[in-house]
């Protein structure tokens, strides 16, 4: 953490640190000391609001983030704050490689449409295992987040949006229609296959071939029939 810190700090940048781990409060005290424009907070980086924090219209995010929160990270990134213009995060090479996929490969996941449909998502360098210290067992790779400014959908239809593509991966082994069976019981299982029909889609498909458009079709075509 510290040396990247103080790489950032070194271009100007104003920078306000995140650290749960008290641990580093003497490497935190002392980057202070060097540079005005860096201030810390021993916080909890997934519950506390960035937004708050940030005294500037808007701001980049970067983390080097431990696997076991790197979705409450993102959650709180694409989901709850809304000033954050771009970020780059240090993940392990598995994750990475998720929020980039394309329809059809086995890690496509709901993480993928909900990062991807916030965000522009990029791959960057990888980093091999043996950089760090200890060694984990597994690389990491850098990932690239640019907000979107627009989206298809917004308050309760974009809650609707998520809700579905969350469901639609509930068992990847069924097929769509399986999978939203449940979510929709005011529907018969004709009337909804006539509703991803009309979107386009053979429900017989399995989540993970479909694109974002065609979910983004089938929230619309949805949200059409039950309103």
């Amino acid at each position: 953490m510290g040396h990247v810190t103080v790489r950032i700090l070194e271009t100007g940048a104003t920078v306000v640190a995140l650290e749960i781990d008290d641990r580093f409060l003497p490497i935190l005290s002392s980057i202070q000391k060097s540079f005005s424009n860096f201030r810390y907070l021993i916080q909890n980086a997934c519950t506390v609001s960035w937004d708050e924090l940030w005294r500037a219209d808007t701001y980049s995010v970067f983390g080097n983030i431990p696997y076991y929160i790197t979705g409450p990270i993102l959650e709180r990134l694409l989901l709850k704050e809304k000033r954050w213009v771009r970020a780059v995060f240090l993940l392990q090479e598995e994750v990475a490689n998720r929020l980039v996929s394309k329809p059809g490969n086995k890690s496509y996941s709901s993480l993928t449409l909900v990062t991807q449909y916030k965000a522009r998502v990029s791959l960057g360098q990888k980093v091999p295992r043996g950089s760090f210290f200890p060694i984990p067992k597994v690389d990491s790779a850098f990932v690239h987040l640019e907000r979107k400014e627009k989206t298809n959908f917004h308050g309760q239809e974009e809650a609707f949006f998520l809700d579905l593509v969350r469901g639609a991966f509930r068992e990847r082994r069924k097929t769509l229609a399986n999978n939203l069976l449940p979510m929709f019981p005011q529907l018969s299982k004709i009337e909804l296959f006539q509703v991803i029909n009309g979107a386009g889609i053979d429900p017989g498909r399995r989540s993970e071939t479909l694109t974002l458009e065609e979910f983004s079709s089938l929230a619309k075509s949805l949200m059409g029939v039950l309103s």
